[in-house]
């Protein structure tokens, strides 16, 4: 929806950041007439796809739909939300924003996520100034050197030190001005019992966990002592839920959206040994299990995900775990474990990257290695109930393939046959059940309506005036007021109708990108560039736009009519409220006003 920004200030930005430089930035562009083309970032793109307009300041998929402006483009790519997009573009820029530039009122005196997002940086800045000290870091340096984490790499990734102490964050906050009670919101202190805050980090090598803009969103910990707590995350604030972040996704974003290919492991130092050996496609999960949050956020920007393991029975508990959430998820996602019991960072460090490269080479796909589970399973099963049950375990992950759409009839039936043989049970029997765990499934998450084939008739007209607006501005005062906001009733076209027709009686017209601008999602970006570049290949839109209104005008006398109808009929609390909101709003402006009947 457009929200409430200072759209002065986004124009500002937009014009600051030409989108050729922004889109080169993160693939290669080639002239073709007044365009530039370039394989889509945003879909699996073998052609070049991608258009970009330098005179429009847009850019458009011809393959995958996928349109909108510089701020759209950044969003998209990086996986930000509107306000992340547009403070990354203005630091590009070095255009200054002030802190309230988008207000976010937070409950009680809770610091933003902003404030939070600023104190982790400060406090990071503090951790890393202490690994680098002569005296105070030097355990912690000769700990890096026993792991073979090279000094470039600990400062590329920013490590640090928490040191020994149980106030020296806390006091440094205060030297800076900041308040020791906003470190506990920021999970960097903790509330005494008898008063005051501790530093909940001590005496432990330091790794900032950074989201996808490069905000500081939490730490993990690792313990140089005999802590038995060996590695300690931030608790969840306003900006980090582990169950939803993933270390080095911002390292990783570029070489995981270039490969196609996002790996994840468990370990911070799995994730850092991959990055000093050249595999840049690396993720870790925080030393948790593999979420849906997980799974969600990597497929925005991979097409396929593995999931690496260590080959030890937690390796193994810990892919079964895994399996559910793989198998619902739209996203082709593989798994392979570490040979020799040993986990991704020893084991990189010992055979050597080309090693650990055929490790995932050979990652299974996730129904064979399913199948395979089952196998053992009922070869180690002493009872008849316990091979029942290893059955429709597997049965349950087939109907989530299913209904994912990760496998067809094809492989449905040889899955059916396989364990037909397997069980030496009849395929119609094994068949039925899958039956009866699909519809369960389905009762309990129907799936969302599918879209019809044909357009409507009346939206195809709303889609039409937009068409003309959009490509002909001068064509809103021909009509004479007569263009209105109530023709809409498509929600997508009403929040661009709204918006577009208010600049237009303002005597403004918005450019595509300013349009654009103007909205924080990218579907309805891509939505208004979709229909700019439809009317540029229709042509006679004064005609074609005199037509949709008389459709659109008809629709709302027959919305009126009934509306009135079911006020005269009973007390229908809704039809009377239309009513009345019909009768004054045809008293007051004509701009925005309902026709006559």
């Amino acid at each position: 929806m457009a929200g409430s920004f200072d759209y002065s200030l986004i124009s500002r930005i937009q014009q600051a950041n030409d989108i050729v430089d922004v889109v080169s930035e993160h693939l290669r562009l080639d002239k073709k007439g007044k365009e530039l083309v370039g394989l889509c970032p945003f879909h699996s793109d073998h052609r070049p796809s991608l258009y970009v307009s330098p005179a429009k300041q847009i850019f458009k998929c011809f393959a995958c739909g996928a349109g909108g402006d510089v701020l759209k483009f950044v969003q998209m790519r990086e996986n930000l939300t509107f306000p992340q997009a547009v403070e990354r573009l203005a630091q590009r820029a070095g255009i200054a924003l002030d802190p309230s530039w988008e207000k976010q009122p937070s409950a009680g005196n809770e610091p933003s996520a902003e404030t939070i997002a600023r104190i982790n940086r400060w406090a990071m800045q503090v951790w890393q100034q202490n690994l680098w000290h002569p005296e105070k870091g030097a355990a912690a340096r000769e700990y890096l050197e026993q792991r073979k984490i090279a000094k470039e790499t600990a400062r590329q990734w920013n490590l640090g030190l928490a040191v020994d102490g149980w106030d020296d964050l806390t006091a440094k906050a205060a030297n800076a001005k900041i308040k020791p009670a906003l470190l506990v919101p920021a999970g960097l202190s903790v509330l005494k019992d008898t008063g005051g805050v501790y530093d909940k980090f001590r005496n432990r090598l330091m790794f900032p966990i950074l989201d996808v803009s490069g905000r500081v969103i939490g730490f993990g910990g690792r313990t140089l002592a005999n802590d038995p707590a060996k590695y300690m995350n931030s608790p969840s604030t306003l900006l980090f839920d582990k169950s939803r972040c993933i270390y080095g996704l911002y390292q990783a974003r570029h070489a995981i959206v270039e490969s196609g290919t996002a790996v994840v492991v468990e370990g911070y130092t799995d994730a850092l040994m991959a990055h000093q050996h050249g595999i840049r496609n690396v993720v870790a999960t925080l030393g948790t299990s593999f979420t849906e949050g997980h799974a969600h956020l990597l497929r925005r920007f991979a097409k396929r995900i593995i999931l690496l393991f260590d080959s030890d029975t937690a390796g193994r508990a810990a892919a079964e775990r895994a399996l559910e959430i793989c198998l619902s998820e739209k996203i082709d996602i593989r798994i392979a474990f570490v040979p020799e019991g040993k986990d991704p960072c020893d084991y990189i460090l010992q055979a050597g990257p080309e090693a650990f490269k055929r490790v995932l080479d050979n990652a299974q796909d996730i129904f064979e290695y399913s199948w395979k589970r089952l196998q053992e399973q009922i070869e180690q099963s002493d009872t008849l109930r316990d091979r029942a049950e290893a059955a429709r375990i597997f049965l349950q992950h087939v109907a989530a393939g299913i209904t994912a759409g990760k496998i067809d009839t094809i492989s449905r039936t040889i899955l059916l046959s396989r364990l037909s043989s397997l069980l030496n049970v009849p395929v119609s029997r094994i068949e039925a059940e899958l039956k009866k765990i699909i519809k369960k499934s389905e009762i309990s998450n129907p799936d969302e309506p599918k879209n019809s084939s044909s357009v409507h008739y009346i939206i195809e007209a709303q889609r039409e005036v937009l068409r003309a607006l959009l490509n002909e501005p001068g064509l809103m005062a021909e009509e004479e007021g007569k263009i209105l906001s109530e023709l809409f009733t498509e929600p997508i076209l009403k929040e661009i109708a709204d918006v577009l027709l208010a600049a237009l009686c303002d005597g403004l017209e918005p450019t595509i990108a300013q349009l654009c601008g103007h909205f924080e999602s990218p579907q309805t970006a891509r939505t208004i560039v979709q229909l700019y570049e439809e009317g540029q290949q229709s042509g006679h839109l004064r005609s074609r736009l005199h037509k949709a209104l008389e459709v659109l005008r008809e629709d709302l006398r027959i919305r009126e009519k009934e509306a009135f109808k079911a006020a005269a009929t009973g007390n229908n609390d809704q039809a009377l409220r239309k009513v009345d909101e019909i009768a004054r709003t045809q008293k007051g402006n004509p701009r925005s006003g309902i026709l006559k009947l």
